[in-house]
């Protein structure tokens, strides 16, 4: 079982990080959401230019609508103008064009472009924490081109989405459940996340970092008690994630709440040099709430404005349902419908299945959790996110999305033991397979968009009209290797037997049918009989007669 797992943990973990990879190369320079203005932001913070200088935009497009005139107000206080060395302006480059035409493909990228000399470039998203921003702009003003300096950002971006995932992964692990236990992570590992982790911009890590440290948490309340390693770790992943956003700090600051809610009755309290891990969370809260304190612009808030969100909120929670699961693009590209619904009822199978064998106490946590989840979201919503005039997109609200199907997972794990065979042999090979198939959707709706437009061939392998550097073959190979590992990871479901260690506390349902062993028999003459610990009433420590001496 060890060696299974450990297998199992290796096949999930390069799985993710291959569908990374493929969506790296795979997406066209630029549509990531708000890509241009995030590589500006981007090789700002990583040539040291933290603050940048205050600017306008020039030619601000927001309609005639009722809220334009304060959104370019809005926009206008978040930006700043930053020094990009020479090749590295993306507006010279050309990317995005055609943007939300998803009906062409992007053959605009392809026309010839000028190698501009050092300049100055405004970034709508220049007041946002650089801290983040200038780990992969530190590589991207090491590059020569626009091209090689987007794809190095979004390939270290995407480096630190796929090491985040393996801790989350470690986390949730537990060898007493069996591949199991995976089920949450590979729900909450939707292909929004993967997508978002590949592109320019910190809300991607933030998401990933949100991810890891509540299934670090949820681990913690484990009755077991919680591995050395996590609290390091959660103090590592904590102080990214205050880092990353304006909500970061807010997550953080959520995550103990949530490990509280579904803890289980604790062994032993934890050595507070343990506990002392969590300063490293302190230190990156702090470090953002000085900055959004110092530079960050913040809106007034109007009761009006706050009415017409909790108006709009049902349009808004629908969007963000299927932006959770996948909109790529700047929310411009949906997958399938099919996919979507493959999504969800998978994840309403197993809050359904954890709901159905957990305790009275976790349902009750489990259910305090989504809805707290769903007060913090809709409060984000209108009081904050909407007084910008600007909508909310899934992706700002994805953080505490991935709470519910890490946190039922987490009472599926706690509770394998008393699952019936007839769901503990499904759950960990079907699931793996539907998020697999998803996976590919998602890629392959990516892809084509851009290879031949939507209205293209499904099969566009041989009619791209344009192409990613490379071609077509490398990133679809990747993405066909990362599907096969969830595959690996479902075949690895197959091999764990049915009988399965509660992780509770509470005794396993035995599988059907005889125990297995061989059937006891009568003992051999002249052989002495081992002490059992006690269990047929004997005193472990007293040694027992040979058996020809009992008679």
């Amino acid at each position: 079982m060890r060696a299974d797992g450990r297998l199992t943990r290796l096949l999930l973990v390069a799985g993710f990080a291959l569908l990374l990879a493929s969506w790296v190369g795979g997406n066209a320079p630029g549509f990531g959401p708000d890509e241009p203005a995030n590589f500006i932001k981007e090789v700002g913070a990583g040539t040291g230019q933290w603050t940048g200088t205050p600017g306008r935009l020039a030619h601000p497009a927001f309609g005639s609508q009722p809220g334009a005139a304060e959104r370019i107000a809005w926009i206008n206080g978040n930006s700043r103008v930053f020094r990009l060395p020479a090749g590295l302006d993306p507006g010279a480059a050309g990317f995005p064009c055609d943007l939300f035409r998803n009906g062409r493909s992007a053959a605009c990228l392809d026309r010839a472009h000028v190698h501009p000399p050092p300049r100055r470039a405004l970034s709508y998203v220049g007041t946002y924490e650089p801290y983040v921003y200038a780990l992969p702009g530190a590589a991207m003003a090491r590059t020569h081109s626009a091209l090689a300096a987007l794809y190095t950002g979004r390939a270290v971006s995407a480096a630190i989405v796929a090491a985040l995932l393996a801790v989350a992964t470690a986390a949730v692990w537990d060898s007493r459940a069996g591949p199991v236990c995976l089920a949450g992570l590979l729900l909450a590992a939707s292909p929004m996340v993967l997508f978002m982790g590949s592109v320019l911009g910190t809300n991607g890590i933030e998401i990933a970092a949100a991810l890891a440290l509540f299934a670090l948490v949820l681990r913690m309340g484990r009755a077991h008690g919680a591995a050395r390693w996590t609290w390091p770790a959660a103090g590592a992943v904590g102080a990214l994630l205050a880092l990353t956003r304006a909500t970061g700090p807010l997550w953080v600051l959520l995550a103990p709440l949530v490990g509280l809610a579904l803890a289980q009755a604790p062994r032993r309290r934890p050595p507070l040099r343990r506990v002392a891990w969590a300063g490293l969370a302190a230190l990156g809260v702090a470090a953002t709430l000085a900055w959004e304190r110092a530079v960050q612009p913040h809106p007034h808030t109007r009761a009006d404005l706050a009415r017409a969100g909790l108006h709009a909120l049902p349009a808004d929670a629908h969007a963000w349902a299927r932006q959770w699961v996948g909109v790529f693009g700047w929310a411009s590209l949906p997958m399938p419908t099919y996919a979507y619904r493959m999504w969800w009822i998978a994840v309403g199978v197993l809050v359904l299945v954890a709901v159905a064998v957990g305790p009275w106490r976790a349902r009750f946590g489990l259910v305090a959790v989504v809805v707290g989840a769903a007060a913090v979201a809709v409060g984000l919503d209108v009081l904050v996110l909407r007084q910008t005039r600007f909508p909310v997109y899934g992706r700002y609200l994805l953080p505490l999305a991935v709470l519910l199907p890490l946190a039922a997972g987490e009472l599926l794990t706690r509770r394998a033991g008393r699952l019936p065979a007839a769901l503990l042999r499904p759950i960990p090979v079907v699931l793996p397979l539907v998020v697999a198939t998803v996976q590919l959707v998602g890629l392959w709706a990516n892809a084509r968009r851009y290879a031949v437009g939507v209205r293209g061939p499904v099969w566009f392998a041989g009619h791209a009209r344009w192409s990613p550097p490379a071609g077509w073959t490398p990133w679809l190979v990747l993405a066909i290797a990362g599907a096969a590992c969830l595959v690996g990871v479902a075949a690895g479901g197959l091999r764990t037997p049915p009988s399965i260690r509660a992780t509770d506390g509470t005794a396993a349902v035995p599988p059907p049918g005889p125990p297995p062993g061989p059937p006891p028999g009568p003992p051999s003459p002249g052989l002495a009989l081992p002490a059992q610990g006690g269990g047929d009433g004997a005193d472990p420590a007293r040694p027992r007669p040979a058996a020809s001496e009992s008679r």
